[in-house]
């Protein structure tokens, strides 16, 4: 049984109504938008670094970011657990630097599900 969240009443069964079987298939093809882009907790989390580290230098420092390319490639942390990385910045002038980079999981195993934190050196400045 469940409860119907648009009339407050208990129904069972695997009846679906027509507004339901298009909020499916919108998520659905979000779900697909998202695995494709690389996000997601299916991503790697050193992926999801190099896409913040992309992204937030980019938007932030406003020198264009080609590519980030981190080692070791991290699939998950545990609880509370800190991955030590090092990244390959190449900005779109060609120029580039290496950075120190972290993924920290802040998940101390209580009700909340917190996402990874990310830190990583600061680029010189040009």
């Amino acid at each position: 049984m469940r409860v119907d969240g648009l009339r407050g009443r208990l129904w069972s069964g695997s009846r679906t109504r027509p507004w339901q079987r298009g909020s499916r298939i919108v998520a659905a093809a979000a779900a697909v938008a998202c695995a494709a882009s690389g996000c997601g907790p299916n991503t790697d989390a050193y992926v999801a670094l190099q896409n913040v580290m992309k992204s937030h230098i980019t938007t932030q420092d406003h020198r264009p970011v080609s590519t980030v390319s981190c080692t070791p490639h991290v699939h998950d942390t545990a609880r509370e657990e800190i991955a030590h990385l090092r990244c390959l910045v190449v900005f779109e002038d060609k120029t580039s630097y290496t950075a120190n980079a972290t993924i920290h999981n802040e998940n101390s195993g209580g009700a909340h599900n917190l996402p990874d934190s990310y830190t990583w050196d600061s680029p010189p400045k040009s």
